[in-house]
This record gives structure tokens, sequence and C-alpha cells, in this order.
């Protein structure tokens, strides 16, 4: 399956690294690269990310084959930032880079969050006949990020008009990826397991889904499924878009690794997702 966006299998250059929490660390890389083509040395541009898109990450040199999926937390015309959860031994290498180091790149892959005037969005609303929604009023929007999947929610929630969405981040104990959200959002609700920060507590402790009209999440399973559950047993039933977490392999599609089960079949949350209609997947 091609890709509909444009997309780069190249090595880009460090601009830096840093540490945001603990065991999170922020990897800033040039857009711009040097690629051969042939004899000749050419500029290339790493093609624009949407927001929900993530790209595959190696560092060099790497005791590993693949390149670990890390979505896009931030980009503009020099640089995509992506926060990195320090886990395995992919992961523990890009989080030890230097600046000047190069970093292997395949990307942007997946799909991306439907903007709320998007006719996906428009279309998924009328078919949902428990949820009356006023056409002369703006859709109520909760952007919801568990942990280090704060990240592509939180890029996505930059590209909202400011005060259009509540945004929920909910970790374990330090924060990270809210730079400039408390500005944005019309309400931003922090929990954290152990109180450090905000509300102690998690997601349910804070969530009222009768609220909106309109979900979109990403996080560990067990949050997005509460998410799923909550929302379609609710009164007012929003609309979700969950990004998925899986471990993922060639990032192509090829390898079915990344495989989940939804009402349609199962389907590969590299290339069909990651973003994906909480109604349809299988929790």
């Amino acid at each position: 399956m091609c890709s509909p966006y444009p997309q780069v299998a190249c090595s880009a250059t460090v601009k830096s690294i840093t540490q945001v929490s603990k065991d999170v660390f922020s990897l800033v890389l040039l857009r711009e690269i040097d690629k051969m083509q042939g004899n000749n040395r050419d500029r290339v541009i790493i093609p624009n990310p949407v927001p929900g898109q993530f790209f595959m990450l190696r560092a060099r040199p790497s005791g590993v084959l693949l390149g670990r999926p890390i979505s896009v937390f931030l980009f503009d015309d020099q640089t995509l930032t992506f926060l990195i959860l320090k886990k395995g031994k992919g992961t523990s290498e890009l989080c030890a880079v230097n600046k000047g180091q190069l970093v292997d790149v395949l990307g942007p892959v997946g799909n991306s969050f439907p903007n709320p005037d998007s006719v996906m969005v428009k279309e998924a609303i009328s078919s949902r006949k428990s949820l009356s929604v006023n056409k002369n009023k703006a859709l109520t929007i909760a952007v919801v990020g568990g942990g280090i999947g704060v990240a592509p929610v939180a890029g996505f929630a930059q590209t909202l008009d400011s005060g259009s969405f509540d945004f929920y981040g909910c970790f374990r104990s330090s924060l990270y990826g809210l730079e400039g959200l408390d500005i944005r959002a019309k309400k931003l609700v922090i929990t954290t397991d152990d109180g450090s920060h905000g509300i102690r507590g998690m997601l349910s402790d804070v969530f009222n889904p009768d609220l909106y009209d309109l979900v979109y999440a990403c996080g560990p399973t067990p949050m997005l499924k509460y998410l799923k559950d909550t929302c379609e047993s609710s009164r007012r039933n929003p609309i979700v878009y969950l990004s998925l977490e899986q471990h993922m392999a060639c990032g192509a599609g090829a390898c079915l690794g990344c495989t989940i089960k939804t009402i349609h079949g199962n389907r590969r949350c590299c290339v069909d997702g990651p973003v994906f209609n909480a109604a349809e997947v299988i929790l």
C-alpha cells in the first residue's frame, strides 16, 4: 500500500537532545539533509508531517536492525521535534545521541487526526443518531494525552483554534509536552498518579464524556479502552479518535507485526492507522 503522503528514507542531523523528564528526552532533528543521487549530492527537505503521523527512527551507529516508531511532537520549516521514552535498546540509543550525530529516518508514516471541520468528522457525527449537535454551535472538543502519548495529541492541539478545546494530560509524576497549552486550551486538566502536579488520580477521576461532541486521544491501551467504553456508554456518546500504540517493525505494512483487530477485520497500525475511529477498533 502506497502512502498518500510524501516520504523519505534518509539520515538526519541531530540539532539537540534534551532530557525533559525522567526517562523522557526531546530530540530535535534538522529537516534539511544531504542525499546522494548517483554521483550527485542533492539538498532534500524532509516532508511536512500531518498531525498524528510518526517516523521510524534509528540512531547511528546502532545495535538494532530496525527503527523505532516515534510520533512527531512539533515541527517547523527547519526542524522536527520528537519526545522519546527511554524504554528498550532502540529508544535508549536514540536518547543517547549527541548534537551533530546522524539518525536514520523513514517517514512520515501513517494517517492523521481528522480536523474537526473535515468531511470525515462531519459524516461520523451525522451517522451517530444519539449525538445531537446544534449546527449553529461549535463542537465541544476534548484532547487527551497519557504519558508519552501526549506528544502527538499536543502537537495536534497546536493546530486547533485557541480556546476551542479542553486538554487532559495524564502522567505518573513529572510533566512534559504541555508547552503553550495553558494558553491555547480552553481548559487544561492535569492528573498525576502521585499527586505531584495537578489532581492526584487518573483520567477517570476528571473526565466527563457528556461534556463533549468529539474526543482525540493517545496513550496507554488501558486509558484508550477506558475512553472508548465510557464514551460509548455515555448519554452524549461523543465521536472518539484514538492514536494506538503498537510495537512496529517495518513501518511499511509488510511485516504485519502491528496488526490490530477492528470490526472490519485485521488492520495494520502503521499504514492503516495509527489513528482510528474508536467505534471501529476492538480493545
